[in-house]
Parts: C-alpha cells; sequence; structure tokens
C-alpha cells in the first residue's frame, strides 16, 4: 500500500533498502525520529547565491565561488 509522502526503494531482488519520508507532510514523526537519534537536515538554500554567481559571469564580471561559502547560507 503506497502512503503520500512516503517512498520506498528497493533492491533488485525487491528487498527493502531506503525509505524517504516527506517531512512537511508528515511533520508528526519528527519527535520520534529525534527520539530515536535521527538528525533532521536544514535544507540549503544556496540557489540564491548560485543565480547571483552566473549573472555575474554573464556580465563579465570576475568572481571566485569558494564551495564553503555556498554551503554556510
Amino acid at each position: 500500500m503506497a502512503v503520500a509522502g512516503i517512498k520506498v526503494e528497493r533492491t533488485i531482488n525487491g528487498i527493502p533498502k531506503f525509505v524517504t519520508i516527506d517531512l512537511q507532510k508528515h511533520a508528526d514523526i519528527i519527535p520520534f525520529l529525534k527520539q530515536k537519534g535521527f538528525e533532521i537536515e536544514k535544507p540549503i538554500k544556496w540557489t540564491a547565491k548560485m543565480k547571483q554567481s552566473f549573472s555575474q559571469a554573464k556580465n563579465g564580471e570576475v568572481f571566485s565561488r569558494n564551495l564553503e561559502d555556498l554551503l554556510n547560507v
């Protein structure tokens, strides 16, 4: 049975290997996951910096981006 927001990935033999849970749809499970020791990742919002970099390159401006800068948004 399929549940919206939960995706089970299986191996070739049909054995479940990975589960992806949409935490926006199933926010009630977050306390349980934290209790079991899971760390909930925050989404990285680096799209704005990448768009700025592309526009600077398009305009011929010299720029340099360090990967650390993109990850520390």
